[in-house]
């Protein structure tokens, strides 16, 4: 039995136990299911002539048969593609196009997209005829299973936030390591449970809490699609122990009816991130709800277990991103690669086992990324004293006006801090004085707040200089797919309003 099969582990330690449930269809798999079900779709991927290497890209929400293929191909060495479904037609085609899949596997309802791609001898199969042939069919047994480390697992497209998407390798290594990390950190058993809202693109809707409790013998619920009140209701009924959701999501589930009436006391943690976590949101929670929210760090490119803060200094170090996690190194640098001291920004820097080899077809990205071992985030940061780590925005993000670096995020801390402001959003543009300049987004609850109010606020909290230059009150801010700020909607909005003064 290979090490790294925690499936084959706990099938054979506790195989009646109930390994997932989707609570779409209200069906579950327990570990020996799961185990056995794997076996036997490696059969038909294998009479598909599918071999270690070969890609397969899956257009589908999270459920049970993407769990099925997970410890299929890993046991097959074949490399997983979560594609991003609410991509257009031609997003999709052009990942399809760089990452040469051999199959495509879908769900019934992404049919029309799956149709329209360009490629003609592209093998391609719905997830419910896998389930009619892995449910349906006789025993199977694969023998002499040997999980490689290094083997690729998952290909995860990035945003492209900052330009085209890049493909992220994300090996069996990384999966380990990571695990320990997050295990480590929370002390997650077999005792554990959780609930994932977050969609299959993204390695948080595996990596924070799917494979680690998958690793530990635990049970993984699953929901396709985030509704607040249902995944209340579902925290609730199900006694769950630990639970990730984006701090946008917990704003919207504290605003539920049943928010108040739910009974949350088996639920351990919350582990919240992907954008800043207010210090007035991890009050709330532990004041009605008393549970702990714990903020922390995480990329695509590594972990993305990184860093955690401990409930108890949630308070005490308001908008820390915590300390590094276990089983691996971070540094802070500047300019010029040298590590800065305490309280002074640099760029943020991760080595360890839990770090990419690298990009899909992209060896430039590669080298200019990691150095000597070193992943080059792209986040600015600062440790204070006691070395507690605290963002000040990606690198990309950070913008400079008038000869002064001007970071978004804390310009973006001192609008909220305003009374009245919900949430704000600061983004640079080209300008002819200063070279760049700030544009705003705020949201706020008070309809007669004015822009000239709010540019009055700020003028005893913060320099001249850091003021943006145009400010604009939202009924709300854009999202993403995940729930975080859309910066290309914030952008086209701007632009629209330029052209049409």
């Amino acid at each position: 039995m290979d090490t790294l099969d925690w499936t084959a582990k706990w099938a054979d330690y506790t195989p009646e136990k109930i390994a997932i449930t989707s609570y779409d269809t209200n069906r579950s798999y327990t570990y020996s299911d799961l185990n056995r079900y794997a076996n036997r779709l490696i059969e038909m991927l294998a009479e598909l002539q599918l071999e270690e290497g070969d890609r397969i890209a899956v257009l589908a929400e999270h459920c049970l048969d993407y769990m099925v293929l997970f410890v299929a191909c890993q046991r097959m060495g074949i490399i997983i593609v979560p594609l991003n479904y609410r991509l257009s037609r031609k997003e999709i085609a052009k990942l399809i196009l760089d990452c040469t899949p051999s199959l495509v596997i879908y769900n019934a309802n992404h049919h029309d997209k799956v149709a329209a791609l360009p490629q003609e001898n592209l093998k391609a199969v719905a997830f419910n005829a896998l389930r009619t042939f892995f449910e349906k069919a006789g025993s199977a047994s694969i023998k002499d299973v040997q999980i490689k480390a290094d083997n690729p697992l998952f290909i995860f497209y990035t945003s492209g936030t900052t330009g085209a998407p890049k493909g992220v390798i994300y090996t069996n290594k990384m999966l380990f390591w990571n695990s320990l990390n997050t295990s480590m950190q929370l002390g997650i058993t077999f005792r554990d449970s959780t609930i994932n809202i977050l969609p299959p693109y993204h390695t948080s809707g595996w990596n924070v809490f799917v494979t680690p409790i998958l690793h530990k013998g635990g049970h993984i619920g699953i929901l396709e699609k985030f509704d607040a009140e249902k995944t209340l209701c579902l925290l609730e009924l199900n006694k769950t122990t630990l639970f990730m959701a984006l701090p946008t999501m917990l704003l919207m589930m504290q605003k539920t009816p049943v928010f108040k009436k739910v009974d949350l006391k088996k639920l351990r943690y919350i582990i919240s991130g992907g954008e800043n976590v207010p210090a007035e949101l991890i009050s709330y929670w532990k004041k009605e709800k008393n549970i702990s929210i714990r903020p922390g760090y995480g990329l695509t490119e590594a972990g993305p277990s990184i860093t955690s803060l401990h409930h108890k200094m949630a308070q005490l170090k308001p908008n820390s991103i915590g300390k590094p996690n276990f089983y691996l190194d971070v540094k802070i640098v500047d300019k010029k690669g040298v590590q800065v001291k305490p309280n002074e920004v640099g760029e943020l820097c991760i080595k360890g086992d839990i770090v990419t080899p690298g990009y899909w077809n992209n060896s430039v990205k590669t080298s200019s990324k990691i150095k000597k071992g070193w992943f080059f985030t792209g986040d600015f940061a600062y440790a204070d004293a006691e070395g507690f780590l605290y963002m000040k925005g990606r690198k990309n993000d950070m913008y400079i006006s008038g000869g002064e670096n001007i970071y978004p995020q804390e310009v973006e801390a001192e609008l909220e801090a305003l009374q009245d402001i919900g949430k704000a959003v600061v983004l640079s543009i080209k300008d002819d004085k200063w070279g760049e300049c700030g544009i705003a987004f705020v949201t706020t609850t008070n309809k007669d707040l004015s822009v000239t109010q709010i540019q009055e606020f700020l003028k005893p909290n913060l320099v001249a200089f850091k003021h943006p230059k145009y400010l604009f009150i939202l009924d709300e801010i854009p999202l993403t797919s995940l729930g975080k700020v859309s910066r290309k909607q914030l952008y086209s909005y701007f632009n629209t309003l330029k052209s049409n003064p």
